[in-house]
């Protein structure tokens, strides 16, 4: 019996040293904003799609993964010692099921993007995100309604997505 209470006890004690010994580390933890910026401008980006609201969309993403973050704080251009810019180069939405008529039952929504991170008191490039791609999937539907609010659905997922990826690749400086 007292075997297994120390066995007990020392289990979590000896995985956690295995993790810890193993140089595991958590997504998005490590790091620090480039050359110490605190302040960032986050601009409307450009929109070479025909797809309406998707630079609303990505920026709002992107903000609130900054404010959430609450490592760097986001603020106009005039007060920000860095702002991230970029193009939204493509969305493609593609049908990746099908029933046994033919019909789309699934799709997937694709968006890319490239980024710039420039000091602003001289244009420096601090971070270059170039090709940074988001997908999600979502169910058809032959109402065209349902079909477009599930679309919006999914793009705002892939926002959110996007804007995680972002802000962990400028921290760790992928």
């Amino acid at each position: 019996m007292r075997i297994k209470s120390v066995i007990i006890l020392l289990a979590p004690i000896i995985l956690v040293s295995i993790i810890l010994g193993c140089g595991y580390q958590i997504m998005g933890r490590g790091g620090e904003f480039p050359e110490g910026i605190t302040s960032l401008a986050i601009t409307p980006l450009e929109n070479t799609t025909k797809e309406a609201n998707l630079s609303s969309i990505l920026v709002s993403a992107l903000r609130r993964e900054f404010i959430f973050r609450r490592e760097v704080d986001i603020v106009s251009e005039n007060k920000a010692q860095a702002s991230l810019q970029g193009t939204i180069t493509s969305i493609t939405i593609t049908s990746i099921a099908y029933d046994e008529e033919g019909r789309a039952t699934e799709h997937r929504v694709a968006i890319t993007l490239d980024l710039l991170l420039l000091r602003q008191e001289n244009g420096e490039i601090l971070w270059r995100g170039d090709g940074i791609t988001g997908s999600w999937e979502y169910k058809a539907s032959t109402d065209v309604i349902v079909e477009e609010g599930r679309k919006n659905s999914a793009i705002r997922k892939v926002a959110a997505d996007l804007a995680e990826e972002i802000y962990i690749k400028i921290k760790e400086r992928f």
